[in-house]
This record gives C-alpha cells, sequence and structure tokens, in this order.
C-alpha cells in the first residue's frame, strides 16, 4: 500500500465532515438542528480521535513532541471546546457557533493536508499499512 492511503483516507474523512458541519449548520433553527448538530460532532470526534490514538503518536515518536502534533493538539482542543459548547441546534447561538466553527475546521483542515498529512506519508511509509487498518478499525473511546 501507499504511503499516502492516510492521506488520502483521512482527507476524505475531512470532506464528510465539511459536508456534515454544512449540514449542521444549514439546519440551525429547524426541528433537524439539534440531530444534525448531534452527527457532526459525533463525526468530528471520532476523527480527532484517530489521529490522536493512531497518527500522532507514531508521528511523535518519529518526530517529537513539538512540531505540528502540538498546534494540530491545540486546535484539536479548540474543536472540542466549540462541540461542547451546547449548542442543540437552534437561534443565533447556533450560527453563531457555525460560523466560527467554519472558519476554524477550514484552517484546521488545510493545515494537515498540507503538512501534517504529506509529512506522515514520508515518515511512516513503512508503517501506513498498519495505521490504516488501526483507523478503519477504530472506535471512539471517550476519556
Amino acid at each position: 500500500m501507499s504511503s499516502t492511503g492516510l492521506s488520502s483516507f483521512l482527507a476524505a474523512q475531512h470532506r464528510e465532515l465539511d459536508q456534515l458541519m454544512e449540514d449542521a449548520d444549514n439546519a440551525c433553527g429547524t426541528p433537524q438542528g439539534a440531530a444534525a448538530f448531534a452527527r457532526f460532532r459525533e463525526a468530528m470526534e471520532h476523527h480527532l480521535e484517530i489521529e490522536e490514538r493512531v497518527l500522532f503518536p507514531e508521528f511523535a515518536q518519529r518526530t517529537g513532541p513539538g512540531g505540528p502534533l502540538s498546534v494540530m493538539r491545540q486546535e484539536h482542543d479548540a474543536i472540542r471546546g466549540l462541540l461542547a459548547s451546547g449548542q442543540d441546534g437552534h437561534g443565533a447561538a447556533c450560527r453563531a457557533l457555525f460560523d466560527t466553527m467554519t472558519v476554524l475546521v477550514s484552517q484546521h483542515h488545510l493545515k494537515e493536508e498540507n503538512v501534517l498529512y504529506p509529512m506522515s506519508d514520508k515518515l511512516l511509509a513503512d508503517c501506513a499499512e498498519g495505521l490504516l487498518a488501526a483507523m478503519k478499525e477504530a472506535t471512539v473511546v471517550h476519556e
């Protein structure tokens, strides 16, 4: 398997997350708002955990804990903070949440796709197949 399988898999998740985020944003203030937000939140949390539990440890083992992982972890925390803000999919607060979320997530995805994932493809080529399998099998584990 090509090491670009990691980038492809994770970038495809980004596209799915972008669509779920757009759906949830569009559902703000509707009866479907809470359910759409819940679907987006669950998918985003799953994606963040896959990166943190599978990709990041192997990456850090080869590069050390600093560098791009430090920024990625800070941004993951910021995304989780927005997800936990208790939005129920209604009203102006929902729209404001998604205005902020859209900017943060878009910038985060760009950094991952242009910096972290290409670095991962190079650094982790020898174990990419196993990492990809672990990502596909991962389940959400909340601490």
